[in-house]
């Protein structure tokens, strides 16, 4: 059995090594403009200075003084790696009297930067500064109103004031900016600066569109206007772009019929740079809720991209014709233009999805784009952005048959939107399981090998199976949460609550099996009794729980969902078995102050008292928030 506490280290590889970051572009410094050797070491130390722990003023001292010893300096600067890499993590932090000239300087220079390696990167760096400054006043301030919102804001602001425009910037400074007071002046000037280059590159388009350092400048002026700050999209973070100018919305229009008036737009869409260019101009005109002009664009790449020269005929699900599904047609065989029909998927009506794209590019393709290495992710996309039942029925239909194909070839993610879909359209959850099962070799195995054939995804019979434990994978784990969410998932309640209480213990310890007790307790079709059931199944594990990182998150859950004599049995063996190691550790030492351990310990009576307080007061704070649970706290 996989134990989390047995690699402490396992995760390290995909955090980001500043060190050897640093390293590398020390390495590489001279590549670009060739820098004086003072000027070079200068910009190596001050790379080596730019430090996540570092404070605002701090931050903002350090971009007044090196942009005073950059002065007149800047473009041969930003045109090469180092001193692009030292403008793009300073410029945030640099205040009015700095940032206004160099947003004039890089407008009378924008073909120059636009067409450089490293000054590129720098002119999108200010593109996205002088956004957020221009548009600050517009956003909505909220206030968090709850203490994990709280912790999490506290959290983002010491890791270096916001989320970040790279997975390689030090200082993004996306709070910082929009937090900060500008003056009206400085303001207007931002957002005169964001127009003049959106303006500059639409005049400009032919020449920029196909070179790459260009588009990535086009994409980001055009997520701009529609108030997006990231280029990779996110599931979910649409909803969050900021407010923008009316006279953005359109001018992105604009931009959109220069698109779409293009002679070779066609073209655009089978090549890489252009392709991704498509995408983010789909994501932006979909956020701006321009129906019409989302339906231009959707109904032309459609035609002329999807479907060439074919010809329309109404959709007939009941039809007994059968297209030839020998081969799949030249739009799946094509990267560029497949993840451009992902993202018309992601973000066309329900109607046009299944009257258009499943209708007549998907139909009888489903199962060979699933075991697709390139296809089972419009796959994907296609049943997470599925809303109707009886189009899940005709999308299950084809993949029936395939599950343990899916399997074996590890494309679980297609698993896995099925799973979901089944549960968020309440259609063929029964039929999923039962497939689920057969394919996983599981169905009349015992509780623990169902359970943990699931959450591996490999067969309980040891088909295919590693010669050491498996490791609990992640989408095994959400697609067992998933099911706990079926409307009966009575079949897994009672495996998880017949799996030998140590066996489980070992699912909850580890960080993706974890949430599987959240799901356990939180969905609605698992009983009261059932829920009490696992508190009391759990007992003698509790202290294990809550020296884990993410045990201790278990132990708060079962405590909320117990009964009053269940939670005083969870305080006791905390307070017999480890309340001296409690305080050894943050989230241990944050169970001995919600749950009151050590008082527990020093008087019973006196926690009797203080847990029934603190429950009528949760009590009541649920029914003014429509029952969002809170947290217990002292």
């Amino acid at each position: 059995m996989y134990d989390s506490n047995s690699k402490p280290n396992a995760n390290r590889g995909k955090k980001w090594n500043r060190s050897k970051f640093v390293q590398k572009m020390k390495r590489h410094g001279q590549r670009g403009v060739q820098l004086e050797l003072d000027e070079y070491k200068y910009l190596s130390a001050i790379l080596d200075n730019i430090t996540r722990d570092k404070e605002t003023e701090e931050r903002q001292l350090m971009a007044s003084n090196v942009m005073g010893q950059l002065k007149g300096k800047e473009i041969r600067t930003a045109m090469n790696l180092v001193g692009s890499r030292v403008l793009e993590n300073l410029l945030v932090y640099t205040d009015e009297e700095t940032f206004a000239p160099l947003m004039d300087l890089f407008a009378e220079n924008f073909r120059v930067f636009c067409g450089d390696t490293f000054a590129s990167h720098v002119l999108q760096r200010v593109l996205s500064i002088a956004l957020l400054r221009a548009v600050a006043p517009l956003q909505i301030k909220q206030e968090p109103d709850t203490a994990e919102d709280e912790h999490a804001r506290k959290k983002q602001k010491a890791g270096g004031g916001g989320e970040g425009w790279t997975e390689k910037c030090i200082w993004p400074g996306v709070e910082y900016c929009l937090q900060e007071e500008y003056s009206e002046q400085h303001r207007q000037q931002c957002r005169k600066f964001v127009e003049r280059m959106t303006k500059f590159l639409m005049n400009n388009l032919e020449e920029f569109v196909s070179d790459c350092n260009a588009s990535h400048a086009i994409r980001q002026v055009i997520l701009h206007l529609a108030g997006i700050t990231e280029k990779k999209a996110v599931e979910g973070s649409e909803s969050k772009h900021l407010i923008v100018p009316e006279e953005w919305q359109k001018l992105l229009h604009e931009f959109g019929e220069r698109i779409l008036a293009w002679p070779q737009f066609v073209d655009l869409a089978s090549t890489e740079v252009t392709a991704v260019l498509l995408q983010d101009l789909l994501r932006a005109v979909a956020i701006t809720n321009d129906e019409f002009h989302l339906k231009q664009f959707l109904s032309k790449l459609y035609k002329e991209v999807f479907r060439p020269n074919k010809k329309e005929t109404k959709y007939d699900p009941d039809s007994e014709t059968q297209p030839d599904t020998s081969n799949l047609p030249p739009l799946f065989t094509n990267s560029s233009m497949l993840r451009v029909l992902e993202m018309c998927v992601a973000v066309a009506p329900a109607e046009f999805i299944k009257n258009k794209l499943y209708a007549k590019l998907f139909r009888n393709h489903v199962k060979q784009l699933a075991v697709s290495k390139t296809g089972n992710f419009a796959v994907q996309k296609l049943i997470d952005h599925t809303t109707e039942k009886d189009l899940m029925d005709l999308i299950f239909a084809e993949l029936e048959d395939s599950l343990e194909q899916l399997l074996s070839m590890r494309h679980t993610g297609v698993l896995l939107a099925m799973a979901r879909a089944c549960g968020r359209l309440s259609c063929q959850q029964g039929k999923f399981v039962k497939l689920l099962l057969d394919a996983l070799h599981c169905g009349e195995s015992t509780p623990e090998k169902m359970i943990m054939a699931v959450l591996c995804l490999l067969p309980a019979d040891g088909t295919n199976a590693p010669a050491d434990s498996p490791n609990i994978l992640l989408h095994g784990s959400l697609i067992l949460q998933a099911i706990l969410y079926y409307t009966k998932p009575i079949k897994f309640v009672t495996a998880l609550l017949g799996m030998p209480n140590d066996r489980l213990a070992e699912i909850f310890l580890d960080q993706r099996g974890s949430f599987v007790a959240n799901a356990f307790i939180e969905s609605k079709f698992v009983g009261e009794k059932s829920r009490e059931k696992m508190v009391r199944h759990l007992e003698g594990q509790y202290s294990r729980f809550a020296l884990n990182i993410y045990g201790s998150r278990v132990v708060q859950i079962m405590f909320e969902a117990g009964s009053p004599e269940q939670r005083e049995n969870i305080v006791h063996e905390l307070a017999e078995e480890c309340l001296a190691q409690l305080n050894n550790k943050v989230w241990s030492a944050k169970i001995n102050k919600q749950l009151l351990v050590e008082t527990y310990k020093n008087n019973p009576a006196q926690w009797r008292v203080l847990i029934k307080r603190d429950v009528k007061v949760t009590q009541m704070f649920n029914k003014l928030v429509d029952g969002k649970k809170r947290k217990l706290e002292s």
